[in-house]
This record gives C-alpha cells, structure tokens and sequence, in this order.
C-alpha cells in the first residue's frame, strides 16, 4: 500500500505520465492545429492592417466612406467658444447652451515633414476663423453643417497645406489644399438628445 500510495502503479487513478508512452500524439495534434488556426488568424488580421494602411492609414478614409462628426459635451462650451467665429456661431452657441441642437468638433493636424498651413472649416454656411495647421492637434469647434435632426451634411476644408488631417471618427487625409474651393467630404452623425 505505502508503495502504491509514493509512487502508484498503473492501475492508480489520474492523469497518466506523457514520458515515453506515446501518449502525447493526440496532444501534439492539438497543439499543431490550434497554432495553424493561431497563424490563420493573425494573416487575417494583417491583411486587415495592410488594407487599412493602403487606403490611407488607420482610420483615414476616401471621400466615398461617411465618417462620423463628434457631438460637443455641453461642458467643453465655454471652452469651445475661443475657436469659434464669434459674429457667426452665436445662435449655434445659444442652441447648445439651450439644448436644442449640440455643436460639432474636429481635430486640425498636419502630417509630419508637410508644410504648415492655414486651413479653414466649413460647415453649412458657417465658416471657422483661419486656424494655423501644426504638428500639435487642434481641437476645433463648429456647428453642424445641415439641421442637427437630418443626420448627414458636408464639411469642407479650405485654404493653403498639405498633409492636413481632420479628425473626425475616423479621420480624412487631405493630401494639399491651394486655396479655391477646397475639399469636401460627406459626414454623419446620430441625433439624440445633447443633454
């Protein structure tokens, strides 16, 4: 008894010895197909990098693609205000303030090695102040560019740079703007309550 108690025999309960019985055949099965399904795996989500990255990079998208335009919290108001046009966003101010309708926001950067610019957000008939595009993210706001309940509109981007990006979720990669009528791009966004 005291022997099969140290050491046990093979008739002992429990899980058998994998040392030199063969018995690790069906276990190395599973470890093989577990590490194929493992490879299959990350070659999807390589591919799904990769496609992200050729289109432009992590969420920069083609005009074709409707990013969404970020509700402001009604806390960041006040904050807010000193990147707004003041003789043209007072009644989008007061609708936020009253919550009616929240404003939007975005983010100004440019791409590392571009040039600074100066770009200019248009949203419906409201025209940001000129905003002096650098490596250190902008957060700029604005109001939304068609009635906040329709939740759909077009932002431009006007001015001189390249390499800007705006931040929306995701973002959009304008590649240069020489003044004129700019870029655009299609946004949505999904109305609910702003308070």
């Amino acid at each position: 008894m005291e022997g099969a108690a140290a050491g046990g025999t093979p008739s002992d309960k429990g899980p058998p010895s994998d040392k030199g019985t063969g018995s690790d055949a069906p276990s190395s099965s599973g470890t093989l197909r577990m590490l194929i399904i493992a490879a299959a795996g990350a070659a999807v989500t390589g591919l799904i990098v990769a496609g992200a990255i050729g289109s432009g990079g992590f969420g920069m998208l083609s005009h074709s693609s409707e990013p969404t335009l970020a509700a402001l919290a009604p806390s960041d108001i006040p904050a807010a205000m000193a990147t707004l046009d003041p003789a043209t966003s007072q009644e989008a101010v007061a609708d936020a303030k009253a919550c009616r309708a929240p404003m939007a926001w975005v983010t100004l950067v440019k791409q590392a090695g571009s040039p600074d610019g100066t770009v200019r957000i248009r949203s419906g008939s409201y025209l940001s102040p000129p905003v002096r595009v650098t490596e250190v993210p902008q957060r700029i706001a604005l109001p939304y560019p068609a009635p906040y309940a329709t939740g759909h509109g077009v932002l431009w981007a006007v001015g001189e740079g390249s390499g800007v990006t705006v931040y929306l979720t995701p973002g959009w990669n304008v590649p240069a703007l020489n003044g004129g009528d700019g870029a655009s791009i299609n946004v949505v966004w999904t109305p609910r309550n702003p308070c």
